[in-house]
């Protein structure tokens, strides 16, 4: 039923299950699956921003979010590992989420988008506002995990 399973990794708990569900999907289909991180494109924190001005942090802002993406990946792919799943790619881009994950599985033939219900917006929200984008946005099917 699902050959090719793309997993939106956020870091936030929501995120995490749906990791979890992703695994469970990926073992019952033995389907290829693809961890998706998007950096939003927005201001660091200002808490940051101070810093890396004082030359405390040496880093530049994308570096600082790609590190953050390839340690969210990291992880997500840590345990499709740990479940005996070791074909997993891992992929970070940059742009709105919503967009960015339709664009990658109607590019990449995705049969099922995997989400979790809320995630590490602004506003908390995953379902929130993205999902809900991302549902009206693509005509792929969507398990989003609560």
């Amino acid at each position: 039923m699902f050959n090719k399973i793309l997993v939106a990794v956020d870091g936030s708990r929501h995120s995490k299950r749906a990791v979890e569900a992703a695994i469970d999907l990926t073992k019952r289909y033995q389907a290829s699956v693809t961890l998706l991180h998007v950096i939003r494109d927005m201001p660091l924190p200002k808490e940051i921003l101070e810093m890396i001005a004082a030359g405390e942090v040496t880093e530049s802002r994308r570096e600082i979010l790609e590190n953050s993406a390839e340690i969210i990946l990291g992880n997500a792919q840590e345990k499709f590992q740990e479940a005996g799943l070791s074909d997993v790619r891992t992929e970070y881009v940059i742009g709105d989420p919503a967009f960015k994950i339709a664009d990658h599985a109607e590019k990449n033939g995705v049969d099922l988008i995997v989400i979790g219900h809320r995630g590490l917006g602004t506003h908390g929200e995953m379902l929130g506002s993205m999902a809900r984008k991302l549902l009206n946005m693509t005509g792929i099917s969507c398990l989003v995990i609560r």
